[in-house]
């Protein structure tokens, strides 16, 4: 548990250069004995902090991920891939903060240790994500993005 508090830690730190796509700042921390996080995040120019969140709760709801909490003033969404039959609730956290007229946001999926994921699967997920994301609020794109738990092994 501690080694994934760390991990977390240290991702919320990075900061991605300007021009980084979701698919290159991706990143996986940690392994299947000590638990894992994987993270990735995008720059929106023009979007606020309530927008990015009022259009990421759709998108993650249509993969079956429920929304637990959200602190706009903070900047933090708490959400989780639902337990089932085989695996318990996942935790995924999103980070938001503005600098000047960009919005970072990154999403930072945590994998308990005995858990796996295929890195790929989760990469896919959390960039069909947040690439969805758009300045302009009045419409959002309805591409598919991968069921999470499909990425479980």
């Amino acid at each position: 548990m501690r080694s994934i508090l760390s991990t977390v830690a240290l991702l919320c730190l990075a900061t991605p250069a300007f021009g980084t796509t979701c698919e290159e700042s991706f990143q996986k921390k940690g392994d299947f004995f000590n638990g894992a996080a994987f993270s990735a995040r995008v720059q929106v120019e023009g979007l606020t902090v309530e927008k990015a969140f009022s259009q990421l709760r759709p998108i993650l709801a249509r993969e079956g991920i429920k929304t637990v909490s959200t602190d706009v003033s903070m900047g933090t969404m708490k959400a989780e891939n639902p337990a089932t039959a085989f695996q318990r609730a996942l935790p995924i956290d999103v980070f938001a903060s503005q600098d000047g007229n960009l919005l970072n946001v990154e999403m930072i999926f945590t994998l308990p240790s005995g858990v796996g994921a295929s890195r790929d699967t989760v990469k896919k997920y959390l960039c069909g994500a947040l690439n969805q994301l758009l300045p302009k609020s009045t419409s959002t794109n309805n591409s598919a993005t991968p069921q999470l738990s499909s990425a479980l092994r």
